[in-house]
């Protein structure tokens, strides 16, 4: 299925903006928390200026950047607490303030880094 050229801008915002609000949700303890809304915020803005900008190649770029880090992120902690820390210690434990500051850092490095 092939979307018309007209609403092609229309369909790539919306997919964006679904993967940016899923990943700013995957460090957050609880969803009414108020630290929501650094990702939520940051991404929002980011697809506010990439499409009057015409940069939404970029911006999916940054996106692609996000969950590859995620992946990685949650690759390593889960080696290292199985490898490393052992089954009786204290977990790491990546979500709070840490987990959403690096993951919205991670997007505006990526989207800063590929429109330059």
């Amino acid at each position: 299925m092939t979307v018309p050229d007209r609403l092609r801008p229309l369909a790539t915002v919306s997919v964006y903006a679904v993967f940016i609000f899923l990943a700013g949700f995957v460090f957050v303890a609880e969803p009414t928390d108020v630290l929501i809304a650094i990702p939520i915020g940051c991404g929002s803005l980011l697809l506010a200026h990439a499409v009057p900008t015409d940069q939404l190649d970029e911006l999916g770029s940054a996106i692609m950047g996000l969950y590859g880090a995620l992946l990685l992120a949650s690759v390593s902690l889960g080696l290292g607490q199985v490898f490393v820390i052992g089954h009786g210690d204290v977990p790491i434990d990546l979500v709070g303030t840490n987990g959403t500051i690096g993951m919205t850092t991670v997007l505006i490095g990526g989207y800063l880094l590929a429109t330059r």
